[in-house]
């Protein structure tokens, strides 16, 4: 168990039982479009979304020969056929990745999506523009903060976890900032139900981490990527339904307050 995930329990401990984890990822669809997911679930649903994937893992390795069932369920990786899904075929990816949709779909965790076109940014904002990593997470945080509030008891906090990247110190630093007063083009009141700071650790270890990525990845694809292939089509469609499905909110902001551009880009 990793550093990250020790802090976690201890922080769990602590809180118990008045919080709810929330997993985030990020996505972005060339330099057009920045997306960031947040997985909300408490004990019963993280159980039950690790349970399922792990079944899922040994489902793909009873069939393909080679195929280890620590892969992690990255979604691009699950939806090319890339790094640990390379020898896995495309018609068990599928499969796969509908398996992975409808245990999240059942858990009775909520995702919220957030994301911002960034042409329209730099065409509104140009040089002054805040950096689009952290305006998306800023905004996703004032949505789960806003969402804790209609879903939870008033006492009830949210504990954020995030797959490690570049960006962590100064992720934190924005929430530290966040949740003691609004700021300014970033937030419009402070986030105060989301508790301590911002734990980031590998995906590859988190199954919890994964189900986010996976989720935002397809709501991404969605949105942005015209599919060539009907069965491709076919298949995106169902499994960002079943997302959608427990998505509580989902939004792009246009900074030109004209309607997002919702098809853009491929792979």
């Amino acid at each position: 168990m990793t550093d990250l995930f020790l802090n976690v329990e201890l922080e769990f401990q602590l809180y118990a039982p008045h919080v709810r984890l929330i997993f985030i990822d990020e996505s972005a669809r060339d330099d057009a479009f920045y997306f960031f997911g947040a997985l909300m679930a408490d004990a019963d649903a993280t159980r039950s979304i690790e349970a399922g994937l792990n079944r899922v893992a040994e489902l793909v390795a009873a069939d393909v020969p080679g195929f280890d069932t620590a892969t992690e369920f990255h979604a691009v990786d699950m939806f090319h056929g890339e790094h640990g899904w390379k020898r896995v075929p495309v018609g068990w990816r599928v499969k796969a990745c509908t398996l992975v949709a409808k245990i999240i779909a059942r858990s009775g965790a909520v995702f919220v999506f957030r994301g911002v076109d960034l042409e329209a940014l730099r065409l509104r904002y140009g040089q002054h523009a805040h950096p689009p990593h952290l305006l998306t997470l800023a905004q996703l945080l004032e949505a789960v903060n806003g969402r804790l509030g209609s879903i939870d008891r008033p006492d009830q906090l949210g504990l954020v976890l995030a797959d490690e990247h570049h960006s962590a110190a100064g992720a934190r630093r924005s929430l530290r900032n966040f949740k003691v007063e609004s700021a300014p083009g970033w937030t419009k009141r402070p986030l105060d139900r989301i508790a301590d700071t911002i734990y980031f650790g590998p995906s590859h270890e988190s199954r919890m981490l994964q189900a986010a990525d996976f989720a935002t990845y397809f709501l991404n694809r969605s949105r942005t990527v015209p599919e060539r292939d009907p069965r491709s089509a076919a298949a995106v469609a169902r499994i960002a339904g079943l997302v959608r499905s427990v998505t509580i909110a989902e939004y792009v902001w246009c900074p030109t307050n004209t309607t997002p551009r919702s098809r853009r880009g491929v792979g």
